[in-house]
């Protein structure tokens, strides 16, 4: 809140008298603007300080939702100057507008690009890939266009202080950028880890099994939550555009690392491509969908598919720490054969206090368990009476876990006992 607003401060005296109320507003609605764009680095820069007391989940989820304020801020900026005088109007020229207005309407197109390939990236059928090489290269336009602009304005960074104070932020924003695609990099270049095993799982998915390539001093292994993600990189080294976040499915005690992970696009597709031996780098822990921060009497977990992934790491670190508080897996898939994690949870079996309830949406002729979507009804038949008393977990797309939670909350469990990871959440 703060590095968002302190630009405000800047406006507070007028060093030329008489532009009036709704020119200095604009003014303002661009310094905070282009500071809450700017802070976008450092919320997805992944900073593991920064992000652990909230989860990185809950700061990416911020991260788009800050967004529509330094939208909304950033158009309120020129349309308010042109409501305000005729003579900011002629700035609507671009061609034959001054370089200071060019580099605004740079930013501010380059703003319109962001949020439509962010918002409908589906719908325009963007790969992740592509999607999040075109996010970054916008950012740092949008940031480097919008100082441009400011800084050759030059109303109100006349005074040394103001000057320094903004060439405090460009600075800042510069080193995010190099600390996303330089420094983090080579961290994780130091600690690469090698491909143990790999299993081939129902559902079109495939587990990956890691170990550390070598160990160097002070490293004693992956510590994680049971429920938490991780960045994973392949190749030959962490210099890449791209890494894509998933579970871990494997026990939070073990000292085995394992990813279940669907086959669902071009990159997770060639995860399948992997060999025994082959080297990845891994950016993690992050999270915060974990049963530490959500203890309970018992816990219900409510997935999809791929969503059983982080249930299967909080079941198996559960059984392996002798933990026998009731639990209750509902799973939805739609065929009954391609069922993820159905290997991990038959060796789960006998060594949990575990009611798992398969529903398929597709069933074949022969399966007799239950059939459809999770609903109220369902959900009524299998739960204890003291439902109110648990806790609730769900992970699956984001319309899935939209209708769960309204579904949950019609059976009078409490909001604050509803803690859900949607896919899609960058």
């Amino acid at each position: 809140m703060l590095i968002g607003v302190v630009p405000l401060a800047l406006c507070s005296t007028q060093l030329m008298p008489g532009r009036g109320f709704v020119v200095n507003l604009s003014i303002a609605l661009g310094f905070v603007a282009l500071s809450v764009l700017g802070l976008q680095f450092a919320l997805a820069a992944r900073l593991s300080r920064a992000t652990a007391p909230f989860g990185i989940d809950a700061v990416l989820r911020y991260h788009r939702q800050i967004s529509f304020l330094a939208v909304a801020a950033a158009f309120g900026h020129p349309v308010l100057l042109f409501l305000a005088e005729d003579r900011y109007r002629v700035l609507l020229d671009v061609v034959h507008a001054p370089l200071r207005a060019q580099l605004a309407w740079a930013s501010v197109g380059a703003l319109v690009v962001l949020m439509v390939t962010s918002i409908w990236r589906r719908a325009l059928r963007l790969g992740y890939a592509v999607w999040h090489v075109l996010h970054s290269a916008l950012g740092v336009l949008i940031v480097l266009a919008a100082l441009g602009h400011a800084f050759l304005v030059n109303y109100y960074f006349s005074e040394t202080w103001v000057r320094l104070a903004w060439a405090l932020y460009a600075a800042a924003f510069l080193w995010l950028a190099v600390w996303v695609r330089l420094v983090k990099p080579i961290r994780l270049w130091r600690r690469p880890w090698r491909v143990a095993e790999l299993w081939p799982e129902p559902g079109g998915s495939v587990t990956v099994g890691l170990e550390r390539a070598h160990r160097h001093g002070g490293d004693h292994g992956f510590s994680f939550q049971a429920g938490q993600f991780a960045w994973i990189l392949t190749g030959r080294t962490p210099f890449t555009l791209t890494y894509h976040p998933f579970s871990m499915s494997s026990s939070a005690v073990s000292s085995r690392v394992e990813f279940t992970i669907k086959r669902v696009g071009q990159f997770t597709s060639s995860i399948r491509e992997l060999k025994v031996g082959d080297t990845v780098y891994v950016d993690g822990p992050h999270g915060s969908f974990t049963l530490e921060r959500h203890p309970g009497l018992g816990y219900v977990f409510l997935g999809a598919g791929a969503g059983v992934t982080p249930f299967l790491s909080m079941l198996a670190t559960m059984a392996d720490q002798g933990d026998q508080r009731p639990c209750w897996l509902f799973l939805g898939n739609s065929h009954e054969g391609q069922i993820t994690g159905i290997r991990q949870l038959g060796r789960l079996q006998g060594r949990l206090n575990l009611t798992v309830v398969h529903v398929i949406s597709r069933p074949g002729e022969a399966w007799t368990g239950e059939r459809g979507r999770i609903t109220a009804d369902l959900l009524d038949r299998h739960l204890p009476e003291h439902r109110r008393s648990l806790q609730y977990f769900l992970c699956a797309r984001e319309e899935v876990v939209t209708s769960v939670e309204q579904t949950l909350l019609g059976l009078d469990v409490p909001a604050e006992r509803i803690h859900s990871e949607r896919f899609g959440m960058v």
